[in-house]
């Protein structure tokens, strides 16, 4: 068999690189590491479970915790940060250019933006990067208006086929205009019922049905109609152009290495796609795989949270897998590999795993 050490460490260092652009930061520390910080659902309830000593060996956990009842909502806080050269901080004379192939190009201040009709949605934000089983995933309430309104009054030229983005922080990337006419493209100006913090966009931010966060910049100050397609950064090198969601299940409970006595535990997490439905998530303790129990959000492009609860027989070491089913009938098939772990170059679809332990008495 060929063996290509170089490619594959392009691949690695790739794949490094990313993920702590998506990881938790401060300021003036990009690709800082960080202890993710938690999720919690309304009522608040915390989902952060006991972390590793520096020698790698855990506390013993507490009696888990039942599976949520309500769509977990992450907090502001605690939604992964992500920027490319800095944090900017956005003057008042900001404006959104929307130019190029357009016949009346538009600039818009941020009270131009909020007097639009006000859309609020639910949606799941995930980092292309995002190992298997990662933490660089959130779900949180966006406010803001629908792009579509915005480009029908720029009147797009017949030979428009992308929109390029540019944004604050000097990132820049484009997406095909079939995301664009989504119904599910929208610019959000505030995040879980506050203007968006400095971290998160201010003052605005743009989704599109299905993608991953490389896709979807913040603090975006110009959007480009162009005939070609226009390369952004992390496409330049290697990874997707497409950036759709890959179908995929994330254990959240057990946590890996957790430590439990000998009861009843709920195994539960979170499965995500791109704005397509969940429609399964099998769990395999053992030999079998067991189907679980969905709670569905509002909509498609949405986190699916499933649950299952499991007796272990008796004390020792168990290994836990997940995997998802979409609507379009793809269904998680791969084994967690190690090393790479599934990330480059479209993100992840491999089967998350976990291993725990079941106390003597």
């Amino acid at each position: 068999m060929t063996r290509h050490p170089r490619r594959q460490f392009l691949k690695l260092a790739a794949t490094a690189v990313v993920a702590a652009a998506c990881a938790p930061v401060t300021q003036g520390a990009p690709g800082a590491t960080a202890t993710p910080a938690g999720t919690v659902s309304r009522p608040a309830q915390s989902t952060e479970s006991p972390v590793s000593s520096p020698l790698g060996t855990r506390t013993p956990s507490p009696s888990p915790r039942t599976a949520p009842t309500e769509i977990i909502i992450t907090e502001t806080k605690g939604l992964y940060k992500q920027f490319f050269a800095t944090i900017p901080h956005t003057t008042a004379d900001w404006t959104l250019t929307i130019d190029g192939l357009v016949k009346r190009p538009l600039a818009l201040n941020l009270s131009d933006i909020k007097a639009l009709p006000a859309i609020e949605v639910m949606r799941t934000l995930e980092c292309i990067g995002n190992p298997v089983g990662g933490p660089l995933v959130g779900n949180a309430v966006w406010k803001g208006a629908a792009l579509k309104p915005l480009f029908d009054e720029a009147g797009l030229a017949p030979s428009a086929v992308r929109a390029a983005f540019e944004a604050a922080d000097e990132y820049r990337t484009s997406i095909d205009l079939k995301y664009i006419n989504h119904p599910g493209a929208f610019v959000a100006y505030e995040m879980n019922g506050q203007p968006l913090t400095p971290e998160h966009g201010f003052p605005l931010r743009v989704f599109f049905s299905g993608s991953y966060g490389q896709k979807m910049p913040k603090w975006i100050t110009r959007i480009e109609l162009v005939d070609r397609d226009v390369e952004g950064y992390w496409e330049a090198r290697g990874w997707s152009d497409v950036a759709q969601v890959q179908t995929h299940a994330i254990i959240k409970q057990p946590a890996g290495l957790s430590t439990f006595a000998l009861q009843r535990i709920p195994v539960w997490g979170i499965a995500n796609a791109a704005d397509v439905e969940i429609v399964k998530v099998e769990v395999k303790i053992g030999d079998d795989w067991r189907e679980a129990a969905l709670l569905h959000g509002p909509t498609a492009e949405v986190w699916t949270q499933w649950s299952l609860d499991w007796t272990p027989p008796a004390p020792g070491r168990y290994t836990v897998l997940a995997r998802a089913t979409d609507a379009n009938g793809r269904t998680q098939t791969r084994a967690d590999e190690g090393v790479l772990r599934g990330a480059f170059p479209n993100g992840t679809s491999v089967i998350h795993r976990v291993v725990m332990k079941i106390a003597d008495g």
